[in-house]
């Protein structure tokens, strides 16, 4: 699978929008978790990380419910970048 394959289904539909959701879901969480509650950040990530999944998956039972289609990868690149991010905080948090 290429870049460019990639970059692609990231801009089909309104997959950046969820993207940019995602990644707002995601930080407000890890902000919230790391300062005031002073968890560690690979595990403010990961709590985080599971709020953005079932945001996203909420968001697409709403849609469903409002007549669209269930689609996965829309909820799949809500948690692309966050998931990323809290794959390498962990990675990072492991090898220390």
């Amino acid at each position: 699978m290429g870049i460019k394959v990639l970059y692609d289904w990231i801009l089909q539909s309104n997959r950046p929008a969820h993207m940019k959701a995602g990644m707002f879901v995601f930080i407000v969480m890890l902000v919230f978790c790391f300062f005031p509650l002073d968890i560690a950040f690979y595990k403010s990530a990961i709590v985080a990380l599971a709020t953005t999944a079932i945001a996203a998956v909420v968001v697409e039972y709403i849609q469903k419910k409002c007549g669209f289609i269930f689609d996965w990868l829309d909820a799949l690149a809500t948690v692309l970048l966050p998931g990323l991010i809290t794959m390498l905080s962990t990675f990072i948090a492991s090898t220390l």
